[in-house]
């Protein structure tokens, strides 16, 4: 997978068997229209048309990568947009520059720890003369992990909406795509949202991550000669139409639905409608 995370790759074919860490702090955030520049990939997760009427509510839940770099006006931003809350999903290792922003948000972990059974998996595949369909493969078995694994995540994360004072709230892991990607897009299936709209929440990504990686990686290629594997590390990188669909196809094939889903996660069930009155612009 690309996990929302750092890869960490060997430079193949090069004798001085360089490591490439590919990072993705910052990086100007071009996409979100939110005026916030120094948080990668910041967006509202609202917005979205609800199946049968309504929009999911804006201003409600927002999603990012990682807020280590965010600078003073940025800060400024956050707060002028009422956040109360941050759910880092990051595990362990990759949250060492993780702080608190200011007193008055408060900082909450909720680890999906999946950046080293990425690596170990996707590694072997970023090569010169890669296979796309083998790295889909990989992130597609990755994903339906992660799902399965988010369950807990997810219904920590609805009590926490319930509870009064602790919302708006930002999510995010390390790049703002997979792990923050999928719990905001179980989020809007739980609000209702229309699949399509599910689908081009997430497929936004890409406006922010991909220019800025096409030309990193386009200098990192040239300036080893064409050793490093540039084309199969955007590839992962990428988000891809398949990945969304292999969560929305998790949770109503393998679960029977989004309240299948919520039933075993140790969320209460009957405080459902209360969940969705949130989420719901009516």
């Amino acid at each position: 997978m690309k996990t929302g995370i750092v890869f960490l790759l060997q430079l193949f074919g090069c004798d001085c068997s360089e490591t490439i860490i590919i990072n993705f702090t910052g990086m100007q955030n071009i996409s979100s229209g939110s005026g916030i520049r120094s948080i990668l990939n910041f967006r509202d997760a609202g917005g979205l048309k609800i199946t049968g009427g309504g929009v999911m509510r804006k201003g409600l839940i927002y999603r990012s990568a990682n807020p280590d770099r965010v600078n003073g006006n940025d800060i400024s931003r956050l707060k002028e947009l009422g956040i109360k809350t941050i759910i880092d999903l990051r595990g362990p290792g990759e949250s060492a520059k993780r702080r608190n922003l200011t007193p008055d948000i408060k900082l909450i972990n909720y680890p999906l720890d999946f950046a080293g059974i990425t690596r170990l998996k996707l590694k072997p595949l970023i090569t010169r003369r890669y296979n796309p369909e083998e790295i889909n493969r990989v992130i597609s078995d990755l994903y339906v992990e992660l799902v399965d694994a988010a369950r807990p995540v997810l219904s920590k994360m609805a009590d926490l909406i319930l509870e009064p004072g602790n919302v708006p709230l930002l999510i995010h892991c390390q790049a703002g795509k997979d792990r923050t990607g999928i719990l905001s897009a179980l989020l809007q299936m739980i609000a209702g949202a229309d699949r399509q709209e599910i689908i081009g929440n997430y497929m936004a990504s890409n406006d922010s991550m991909v220019p800025h990686y096409e030309r990193k990686l386009r200098i990192r290629k040239f300036l080893t000669l064409g050793l490093f594997p540039s084309d199969a590390v955007l590839h992962a990188i990428k988000q891809k139409h398949e990945d969304i669909l292999t969560v929305l196809s998790r949770v109503e094939n393998h679960y029977g639905g989004i309240e299948g889903y919520l039933s075993g996660s140790g969320f209460d069930i009957a405080k459902l409608q209360n969940l969705r009155k949130i989420l719901v612009d009516q």
